[in-house]
């Protein structure tokens, strides 16, 4: 009998927990819905690429935006919005590199790019675009085949918000590396036991940001929530050995693995999901996050 009433008052604890959890989760997302912004000005910042036949990485204001290795072609249009802190003077930087298992560019490297932006009008309708700069990779960058290549365009923008005080006054992580260490396991710890209070907990000042600054409604805003659990993860692969890369005098870090995929990424932490449609492969997927240390804190959070 004492054996039965063990483990009852184990199973009504951990009912107890569960709705603890979730209750907590759920006042997470009601503060993210709760400080949502207007603003009457919404410009929408995005740099639109063609590339080709090189491995490349594309940062704003040293906040690493993309990179892919493009082994062929490719054309993409990636949003801004997220880079900018505030108004001013931007630096869009990118790095080409020869794809693996060659020392030069080739011949038939490429790169143009067109930099601007679109207001956003009601909902979702796009105003306008206005270019705020142009590049073409010069014919004579080609004909060298150089080991490296690098560019900066800087722009001015201007956006309705200032979120600048989180990197000035995020700590300088260069000397933390037991604080590091322990970041990379707690968080494949949470991915693991698909611990997705803690998960939020990590995520909810990146989600207030990026519902702030994709100008999302109150409707995208709650789907975006909703979308980011843990319950989807299938399995989780085990940690390669990894690097810790840094940006942003030292205040922005991400964790990548020292393994290359055959598309030039390093992700650390990866997983499975079912299938889309029945019968078919697992999806993948992955996380490729940037962690700071806000001032006064002890534990790092997900920029």
């Amino acid at each position: 009998m004492k054996y039965v009433i063990s483990i009852l008052a184990l199973f009504i604890h951990f009912e107890i927990y569960s709705q603890t959890n979730k209750t907590n989760m759920e006042l997470i997302k009601k503060e993210i819905l709760d400080n949502k912004k207007t603003y009457t000005a919404k410009p929408y910042y995005t740099v639109k690429l063609q590339i080709q036949a090189c491995d490349f990485e594309l940062l704003l204001n040293d906040i690493p935006v993309f990179s892919y290795s493009v082994k062929s072609g490719m054309t993409n249009e990636i949003p801004l919005n997220c880079y900018i802190l505030k108004s001013g003077e931007q630096n869009l930087k990118i790095k080409l590199t020869p794809i693996i298992n060659q020392l030069n560019l080739s011949e038939q490297v490429d790169l143009s790019l067109d930099l601007g932006y679109n207001n956003i009008i009601g909902e979702s309708s796009l105003g306008q675009y206005i270019q705020s700069a142009k590049f073409q990779l010069p014919q004579e960058i080609k004909d060298e085949k150089l080991p490296y290549f690098e560019m900066e365009i800087p722009f001015i923008a201007e956006v309705p918000w200032d979120y600048s005080s989180i990197l000035d006054n995020a700590q300088d992580l260069s000397k933390q590396s037991n604080l590091l260490k322990q970041t990379v396991n707690k968080f494949y710890h949470i991915l693991e036991t698909k611990d997705s209070k803690k998960y939020f907990e990590l995520m909810k000042g990146s989600l207030k940001i990026q519902s702030d600054v994709e100008y999302m409604s109150r409707e995208e805003t709650k789907k975006l929530l909703n979308d980011l659990n843990l319950s989807q993860i299938k399995k989780l692969y085990p940690m390669d050995d990894y690097e810790i890369k840094f940006y942003t005098n030292n205040k922005l870090v991400r964790f990548v693995s020292k393994t290359k995929d055959e598309d030039g990424n390093q992700y650390l932490y990866k997983y499975t999901v079912p299938p889309l449609i029945e019968g078919k492969l697992d999806g993948e997927g992955s996380f490729n996050y940037l962690f700071y240390l806000p001032k006064d804190k002890e534990q790092l959070e997900v920029f």
